[in-house]
């Protein structure tokens, strides 16, 4: 996939914040139906039993079980069972920002997707339901956090990875940007040089970038610098001095950001990345070293 749409989907997808409204597992007999519903919310249905129909935006599916299926706010939906056999499906109803349910709307996914792991789509649906019951301050947290895996499920499962923007303008002006970042981290980058390969005023680009990357473009360059330099201190033996100079640093602004950032200085992070642990002793060791260049 291109680079450039992988970053942007990472970004976004990092951004996502959906909030549970109500979750239930529930069953319906046979002749049921539902017609012209046109939630606010969206919707997120595992089928587990039996068989139903869907109509959405004027398109009609035929439902079955193992089924997860996504249906956006605001979109009229009818639905109801088939066969003789009783139709029984988990459902969670949660919000997302504008923002963000503009964005899944932009990647073009499918409405429902056949899942590897049934027994863990019913759990997560099932926890979901019991943490309605939990009056704790996390419970809104806990919520959060299993929605999101059952969102990241449906998105595993409709191979996200092989889609596209829909904005045909992503590929060729945000690449163009990423690429001379890509290029130019070992020099000093300046926003108004950015903004000449988007076409953009140097205020204007800057919201769009946040936009589009979930960061300032300052900010993403500081992350592009200090992953660069975790990957040339897990793979190489280069100085720390040879390091911040790679990524555009002085060695004791490097040193000192790496460790506001990851808590730990590049050598400690050096050898965590190696050893898997770090002795007592050179926790101290290392403190010392945070501007000394070693």
């Amino acid at each position: 996939m291109n680079s450039t749409v992988e970053r942007i989907l990472q970004n976004q997808l990092n951004r996502i914040h959906p909030e549970v409204i109500i979750s239930a597992y529930s069953e319906y007999p046979p002749g049921w139906s539902r017609y012209g519903a046109e939630p606010d919310f969206n919707r997120l249905c595992y089928i587990h039993k039996g068989q139903g129909w869907l109509e959405i935006e004027n398109k009609r599916y035929h439902i079955m079980p193992g089924g997860l299926y996504f249906l956006p706010a605001g979109t009229v939906q009818s639905y109801g069972t088939a066969g003789d056999e009783p139709f029984g499906c988990y459902w969670c109803h949660f919000r997302m920002e504008h923002g963000d349910a503009q964005f899944i709307q932009s990647l073009k996914l499918p409405l429902f997707v056949f899942v590897e792991d049934e027994h863990q789509i019913r759990q997560l649906f099932s926890k979901i339901i019991a943490l309605q019951q939990n009056d704790t301050v996390t419970r809104g947290l806990r919520l959060k956090a299993v929605l999101l895996e059952l969102i990241t499920n449906y998105l595993d499962a409709s191979h996200i990875q092989q889609k596209q923007l829909s904005d045909p303008d992503i590929s060729v002006k945000w690449n163009e940007v990423l690429d001379y970042i890509e290029a130019n981290l070992h020099t000093c980058i300046q926003v108004e040089e950015l903004a000449k390969f988007a076409f953009l005023h140097p205020n204007y680009f800057i919201a769009s970038f946040k936009n589009m990357m979930g960061c300032s473009p300052i900010q993403y360059v500081t992350n592009r610098r200090i992953a660069i330099a975790k990957q040339l201190l897990e793979e190489t033996t280069l100085p720390i001095t040879a390091i911040a100079n790679q990524v555009g640093m002085q060695n004791h602004y490097l040193s000192r950001l790496f460790r506001r950032i990851t808590g730990i200085t590049p050598n400690h992070y050096r050898k965590l990345a190696r050893t898997g642990h770090v002795e007592t002793a050179d926790i101290a060791h290392h403190a010392g070293e945070e501007g000394n260049g070693n």
